[in-house]
């Protein structure tokens, strides 16, 4: 096995991506702190995660022509310093159109980071790439799951929340800042970014089943990431507080899942490992919701993260690996498969919550789940299907 070299601008783009997951698992816990603050209904504060989201489909959508014009590294920069100025302007909000406007700033210009990372970490490491990226998206899991606690703890304080989301992004703001000056295009643009043209085709039907089973799983997480604090606070009677602190259970189930799982996918088949995921995921699912005993609910809400975690990393290598030889086009379809169902399934829940209450509309990621289930099972027909026909029509292969 070759060595593996991290270089410090591998570390640097591990930090700015933290920062950035950071705050997009903050903007739950914040949300309903803005909820109360300004006494929005559920649908009205759901605005403000879908804000967030809105900003990473228009990113998905838009972000490749921008960011031929300039240097991967100048659109890290970027990135972070959207980050920070989308996180003054939420810090600083009094009215909700103003927080609203800090978290689609957060999205649209901080999701730059989202974007060229995998680039900068495959120049950077070479092929040592693949584990950057999965390095990489364990050290964001572990800032994820200190958003919560960090909002929950300030915002037991006199002083509010806020300062667990400034200190973030002044630091965010401050690297970009110091990256942006730092970094000067003495070479041309087209010996730093991506010459690759874009790959013409269509993608396979097979790849938009399981792009749907992507929107499904990010739906699953973010549903459980953005709410289940309004859950924990209304049907177990815990303060905000100590609600928005709970939800870190479920990053932290997040982050020992994508560890295991992990090592898990280089001796289990991804179909075995999607099956034992979405067990563990919907017996967690059951706890959280069902059981009335406090310890017993934070513990299945721990469960369900464990049980998440594998879902989007495993699905998103089997779609792109089934788009063959369309990967990079898949790629950025799947990115619009996190934006989409960050942008939708939240404010569904939200708006459900008005009308139902929040533990009804809850059940909504149980429909997930099924929705999921049902997915993956016609994906794997399919598949087969292929395999057999590939067989008769090539019998003497």
């Amino acid at each position: 096995m070759k060595k593996i070299s991290r270089t410090p601008k591998s570390w640097l783009a591990y930090l700015l991506l933290s920062l950035y997951v950071y705050c997009l698992n903050a903007a739950g816990p914040v949300t309903s702190y803005l909820r109360s603050e300004f006494g929005l209904s559920y649908t009205l504060s759901s605005v403000h995660t879908s804000a967030f989201a809105l900003g990473i489909v228009l990113t998905g959508l838009l972000g490749g022509l921008f960011l031929r014009l300039m240097s991967p590294w100048r659109s890290m920069a970027l990135g972070a310093i959207g980050v920070g100025v989308g996180g003054i302007v939420l810090s600083l909000a009094r009215r909700p159109a103003i927080s609203v406007l800090g978290l689609f700033l957060m999205g649209l210009v901080g999701t730059l980071i989202l974007a060229v990372y995998p680039a900068i970490l495959n120049k950077e490491m070479g092929e040592g790439s693949a584990v950057g990226i999965s390095e990489a998206n364990t050290s964001a899991s572990v800032f994820a799951s200190l958003a919560p606690v960090a909002i929950g703890f300030f915002g037991g304080l006199a002083i509010t929340w806020r300062p667990a989301v400034l200190i973030v992004t002044l630091a965010s703001m401050g690297l970009g800042v110091w990256l942006l000056l730092k970094t000067r295009e003495k070479e041309s643009t087209k010996s730093e970014t991506t010459t690759q043209q874009p790959i013409q085709g269509k993608l396979p039907s097979l790849f938009w089943v399981l792009w749907i089973a992507l929107v499904l799983s990010v739906s699953i997480e973010f549903c459980t990431i953005y709410w289940s604090g309004d859950l924990i606070r209304h049907k177990l009677a815990f303060p905000q507080a100590q609600a928005t602190q709970a939800v870190s259970l479920f990053l932290v189930g997040m982050v020992v899942g994508r560890f295991t799982g992990g090592k898990l996918m280089r001796t289990m088949a991804a179909k075995k490992l999607l099956i034992v995921a979405i067990l563990i995921g919907m017996a967690g699912f059951g706890l959280f919701w069902g059981a009335g005993v406090p310890w017993l609910s934070l513990a299945g809400l721990c469960l369900m993260g464990l049980g998440v975690a594998n879902l989007y990393p495993v699905i998103l290598a089997m779609a792109v690996q089934w788009a063959s030889p369309l990967e990079a086009l898949a790629g950025s379809r799947c990115t619009l498969a996190s934006g989409t169902a960050i942008l939708v399934l939240p404010f569904v829940l939200g708006a459900l919550a008005d009308g139902l209450g929040i533990t009804r509309a809850f059940l909504i990621v149980a429909a997930l789940y099924l929705a999921l289930i049902a997915m993956l099972a016609y994906a794997a027909r399919s598949r087969n299907r292929m395999a057999a026909g590939k067989v008769e029509s090539n019998p003497g292969s």
